[in-house]
């Protein structure tokens, strides 16, 4: 049950309002809209009547081999924009490609799928054309999805970057499974000249090992650089993108060039590397490697001089390359296209935990490829390292190595025995409610760095201040706001294609209990491994829309069966005492109507819990649970069975009041929305802003969804206003995100109260807001 609170307008609401108003200066800018239908009438449009500040909009539809040239200049205040009339709306396949080529340019919302191009060809998308290179441009909101020819031998890439200062951003990239790379960067004949570009905020997913290719090599994902113009500098920043899935090759990110930064990447169960190739002077910082057990997933391969890694979690990864982290041997007097000595390298504050093999290797590939010369000046501080029972480190060092502040605990040290600058000591980690791994308030990590790296890191990978002596790890025990977390499909890509919004699910865990529904379950475990367990469906009926389904089949009788499919909840204590056990749960026959409950923490559920049998959803009374003083903030598991198939779960709750009526406990689940949370998703963010921007300049008759956030049924720059006092930037996915000046901010309302639209002219609206990155 979501509760709405009355739109009121509070003085100090109502001062802001009047004065904008009085500031108000009711102009518009020239700029036209242009519905194109085909790439000639592109070429036309921008050829006779387009310049900058306007906007070529493609009709909605399927476009069949079109080779579309967007070729102009705009200027930083006033790009040219080509959008899809409908984000997603526009399908191109067959051979269709697209070139940006010019100065300040936009291309929003094309969905590029199920096309192929022939071998050879250079790439679906590119940064250069008629008009030359591309600068200060940008490709987001787009998706180029599954545009494989036939043979995976046929070589083409899916996206190359040329030019300077260009963006790639909020796009999805799926389902590759030829020769070529996904994302590429160019660099410069001069290598003088970098190229400053940002690829952020996509989502890179399902690019398959390939199925018998004649080479092994050119399946990455992103490459920036080759190695004939390595020694060049890009200077770009690929930050804040997912990897789900990712395993054309050895390497997933291939690194080219020098001075490169990769930061708050996140990468899920890929089969791959992040590989510092070839080029110097590059930063890896607070990546989540999360490798789910994934045969041949790793972590990060370095080569070069002076490359920094810092801030990293790396989990449950395999040995790819002979370790989570990789120290490359060597090659004499290397040329550009072998392997260049380690030199300078640091290694610092990084976590990591529960890998298959070998965490730090020091000689990756020694002896082999002309390979003889180890790692020379390299520092290894301050780093967090647990085993689950491999040898930790592995290989020789060369020259000058410095080891300072690091932990590492559960595996053999290997050649590291009895080093000084190694503790071999529990980091007493616990498993968090995010499903990372973090030292709990007693750990010997905190406040236990060595050495002074601030000129390096000065915050941890959660983005809370490292304060007064640097913890050991990558994590900083800290009460303060997460700001970065690892990355799932609802923070990455277009908004168009993601999955659709998750309500906010209410309840928690307070002074007298938890609340929990069971879609926020921690953990789905498969005890007998059918490769069947819970599964999420979405439910009207359930409190947060959602519910965990038992999976089919024949009723699960303990002691003689093993149990079939366990949900795990994580729940934490604030008080000691005894909790009373609730269940909102249904089946719909006699052979769907029972679960497994437990009698204590930390046990597999063995009591058998009845259910309704009618499809209806009822709150079950269960065992009740002594917390103990010892167990008080204590992450404690509880764990729920499948007794009979398609049993649904809805909620949970454990609450210190054995009395709770059913209404009452639904109550627990309530959630406050926001006039101004336009999606009702529980926060006032930036896609708030575009659920407003869509609705804007609707004069009657608009909803809450709409970008009505006063209920008067019109949607106007009084409602941005309201939006803007409530934006809550924490909420905001990222530091990227940002939001419309005060000077911008005027424009709107004046926009909003004034009608000063005429019929025919572009939106001076989405002028503004192509200026400004709204998108999460």
């Amino acid at each position: 049950m979501r509760k709405r609170p009355r739109p009121t307008e509070s003085p100090t609401r109502q001062l802001v309002l009047s004065t904008a108003l009085v500031l108000c200066l009711a102009t518009c800018a020239p700029a036209a809209d242009f519905f194109v239908s085909s790439a000639s009438e592109i070429t036309s449009v921008l050829n006779t009547q387009a310049g900058p500040g306007d906007t070529l909009i493609m009709t909605n539809g399927t476009w069949t081999n079109q080779t579309i040239n967007f070729s102009d200049d705009g200027t930083s205040a006033n790009p040219i924009t080509l959008r899809a009339e409908t984000p997603g709306g526009v399908i191109l396949n067959g051979n269709s490609t697209l070139n940006i080529s010019g100065d300040w340019l936009v291309v929003d919302g094309l969905r590029f799928e199920g096309g192929a191009l022939n071998d050879g060809s250079n790439a679906i998308v590119e940064f250069r054309g008629n008009n030359g290179e591309a600068t200060n441009s940008r490709f987001t909101n787009s998706a180029i999805v599954n545009y494989n020819p036939t043979n995976v031998d046929d070589r083409y890439h899916w996206l190359e970057m040329f030019g300077q200062n260009n963006r790639v951003d909020n796009n999805r990239f799926e389902g590759q499974n030829h020769s070529g790379v996904t994302v590429v960067v160019r660099l410069d004949d001069n290598l003088s000249l970098s190229q400053n570009h940002q690829i952020d905020r996509n989502h890179f997913v399902d690019r398959p090992e390939p199925t018998n290719p004649s080479s092994s090599n050119g399946f990455e994902t992103i490459r920036i650089g080759t190695s004939a113009r390595s020694m060049g500098n890009s200077n770009t920043v690929v930050e804040n993108n997912l990897f789900e899935r990712t395993e054309g090759e050895v390497e997933i990110i291939s690194n080219k060039s020098g001075s490169n930064t990769y930061r708050y990447n996140t990468f899920r169960e890929s089969a791959g590397t992040l590989t510092l190739r070839h080029g110097n002077d590059t930063l890896v910082e607070g990546n989540f490697f999360l490798g789910e057990n994934k045969n041949e997933s790793g972590g990060i391969r370095v080569i070069g001089e002076r490359q920094t890694i810092v801030n990293n979690y790396i989990a449950n990864v395999d040995d790819r390359a002979g370790a989570a982290i990789s120290i490359s041997a060597g090659v004499p007097n290397s040329e550009l296209n072998q392997y260049f000595q380690v030199k300078g390298a640091l290694i610092a504050h990084n976590t990591i935990v529960n890998t298959l093999g070998n965490q730090i290797t020091f000689d990756d590939g020694l002896g082999s490829s002309g390979r003889t010369l180890l790692a020379e000046d390299v520092t290894i501080a301050n780093n967090l390292l647990r085993s689950s029972g491999a040898t930790i480190f592995e290989g020789n060092e060369g020259a000058n190595w410095t080891w300072e502040g690091n932990i590492a605990f559960g595996g053999n040290l290997g050649p590291k025995a009895g080093d000084s600058g190694i503790s071999v000591v529990d980091p007493q980690l616990q498993l968090a409610a995010d499903g990372l791994w973090r030292p709990n308030s007693t750990s010997p990590a905190i406040n236990a760095a060595q050495g002074d790296y601030s000129a390096h890191l000065i915050d941890d990978m959660d983005g809370q201040p490292r304060i007064g002596v640097y913890d050991v790890g990558a994590d900083e025990f800290s009460m303060s706001t997460i700001v970065r977390k690892p990355l799932s499909d609802g923070d990455v890509g277009p908004s168009w294609i993601t999955d659709p919004i998750n309500l906010p699910s209410g309840g928690g865990c307070g002074p007298n209990g938890c609340a929990i529904q069971a879609e926020d379950y921690d953990a789905l475990l498969d005890p007998d491994n059918n490769s069947l367990t819970w599964t999420v469906e979405n439910v009207a009926e359930a409190l947060g829309g959602e519910v965990l389904k038992a999976p089919s089949g024949n009723r699960t009788d303990l002691p003689s069966d093993t149990h079939d499919a366990i949900a795990v909840f994580d729940v934490t204590f604030e008080q000691a005492g005894t909790y009373k056990a609730y269940y909102r749960a249904r089946g719909f026959s006699g052979s769907s109507d029972s679960i497994f409950t437990p009698d204590d923490f930390g046990t597999d559920p063995d009591n058998q819990q009845s259910l309704s049998s009618d499809g209806e959803f009822l709150w079950e009374i269960g065992d009740s649970f002594t917390i103990s003083s010892g167990e008080v903030d204590v992450p404690l598991e509880f764990r729920i069975g499948r007794r009979e198939g398609l049993a649904e779960l809805d909620a949970l709750v454990l609450n210190l009041d054995a009395n709770l009526t059913p209404s009452e406990l639904d109550a627990l689940f309530d959630i406050t929305i926001a006039a101004s949370d336009f999606d009702e998703d529980g926060d006032v963010d930036a896609d708030d802003l575009a659920a407003w921007q869509t609705g804007f300049g609707t004069a009657s008759g608009a909803l809450q969804g709409d970008g009505d956030g006063n209920e008067d049924g019109a949607v106007n720059g009084i409602d941005f206003l309201n939006w803007q006092l409530d934006f809550n930037p924490t909420a905001a996915t990222a530091a990227s995100s940002s939001v419309p000046e005060p000077s911008s901010l005027i424009l709107l309302i004046c926009l909003g109260v004034s009608g000063c639209l005429k019929r025919g002219q572009r939106h001076p609206v989405r002028m503004i807001l192509e200026r400004f990155e709204t998108r999460k």
